[in-house]
């Protein structure tokens, strides 16, 4: 009896429960020349996400979770010796997420997410004029990483996730509109530049707190 209790303890250890929830912070390299013409730093952030395991049962110690997360991030730069850029983005995403347990307390994971994500830029001037304007693309991240539990029971585990990805976006085209004191200020439309698009693709590295439960 105390033997069998023992094997499905070690076979339930990989499956700590349904929910996952998770927080942390990410750093991306941005290596487009769109994105290095407005910042030279990369895109510092963070993320939430929450995960639901999925009844996939194809090896031992192997499951799969549906993915959801909420990230955003954001990078200051200098164009033109004279002009500081604030960039920012908010992504949502969905996907799925593969874990095998590769030792106790020790698990390899690899996921793949899709969404869309708000890419926001400003332009300000010495002066403290400023233009800006935000639009939408598609995002695609995959990463792999491992899992580093302190807490791995059952029914409950709390540990770090490290990953290491690539996150591919489609270019934002942006127009810096100057910003109006008053709504009923006329704007000439000369008054409006295209800032060509920006693309934010580029390698990732990931931290994150994750429990299941």
């Amino acid at each position: 009896m105390r033997i069998a209790i023992a094997l499905c303890l070690l076979t339930t250890a990989a499956f700590a429960g349904n929910h996952e929830v998770s927080w942390g912070a990410s750093t991306r390299a941005l290596r487009t020349s769109s994105a290095n013409a407005v910042t030279e730093d990369s895109l510092g952030g963070g993320a939430v996400g929450y995960a639901y395991a999925l009844p996939i049962e194809v090896l031992p110690d192997f499951g799969v979770r549906a993915t959801a997360a909420v990230a955003w991030g954001g990078a200051d730069g200098r164009m033109f010796q004279s002009l500081t850029t604030d960039l920012d983005t908010l992504a949502f995403t969905v996907g799925a997420r593969a874990h095998y347990e590769l030792y106790s307390h020790i698990v390899a994971t690899a996921r793949l997410d899709l969404g869309t994500a708000r890419t926001s830029l400003a332009i300000r001037d010495d002066a403290g004029h400023t233009a800006s304007d935000a639009g939408w693309s598609a995002i695609t991240e995959a990463a792999v990483g491992l899992d580093l539990y302190a807490l791995y029971r059952p029914r409950l585990t709390l540990g770090v996730r490290l990953e290491l990805g690539y996150v591919a976006t489609t270019s934002t085209s942006l127009v810096a509109t100057p910003e109006s004191a008053s709504e009923d200020t006329l704007q000439l439309e000369m008054s409006a530049a295209s800032l060509g698009s920006v693309n934010l693709s580029g390698p990732v590295f990931a931290a994150s707190i994750v429990s299941q439960f």
